[in-house]
């Protein structure tokens, strides 16, 4: 695998050069092309994915989209990976998207046979796990309007990437719904 792939992987202030370097031939560089299902349900994906470019969601069998995940960004199907369970949902790209992935069962062996490896993988476990605890926090706190504006304060370019639909089955509303929470943002601008 090329070196300058490897770069996505978050050195978490642990891994050095060398580190990464000796995981490379673990790590296997895939595109995909818009609208290719990277995980589907009923398969059991044991990968952890780092994107390099583009932008994925899942997206359960009734088409509710659960997440999005944008350039630099990690993501696995939890429940397959830490689980063993089945999938339960469809990961696909909504634009042309670039990954590096490594099976559970790769960083297994790198947490059995380097220290750094094995802190690395605890502290990317701790960054998983504050991302879906922020991500419940915002589900049972925040309403709708509150959760929209967050999103689009992260990522202001969301709207030109994904349609609005999409933006509002994330959000858990109707597309009616998301155009009045819009139109209310425009107005207190204006």
């Amino acid at each position: 695998m090329k070196q300058e792939h490897l770069n996505i992987i978050p050195t978490l202030g642990i891994l050095q050069d060398k580190d990464v370097a000796l995981a490379s031939e673990l790590f296997v560089f895939k595109s995909f092309n818009k609208n290719d299902c990277i995980v589907k349900p009923n398969a059991n994906s044991q990968n952890i994915y780092f994107l390099l470019s583009g932008l994925v969601y899942a997206q359960n069998k009734d088409e509710k989209i659960n997440w999005y995940e944008f350039e630099g960004q990690s993501f696995a199907d939890i429940e397959s990976v830490f689980f063993n369970k089945q999938c339960d949902q469809y990961i696909r790209c909504a634009e042309d998207s670039s990954v590096v992935s490594i099976s559970k069962d790769n960083i297994l062996y790198l947490v059995k046979t380097n220290h750094k490896w094995a802190v690395w993988y605890a502290l990317f476990l701790e960054e998983i796990i504050q991302r879906l605890y922020y991500y419940y926090k915002n589900l049972l706190v925040k309403d709708a309007s509150q959760r929209y504006s967050e999103l689009i304060e992260l990522h202001p370019e969301i709207v030109q990437r994904i349609p609005l639909g999409h933006i509002a089955s994330y959000l858990g509303i109707s597309q009616v719904s998301l155009s009045r929470i819009r139109a209310g943002r425009q107005t207190k601008k204006s």
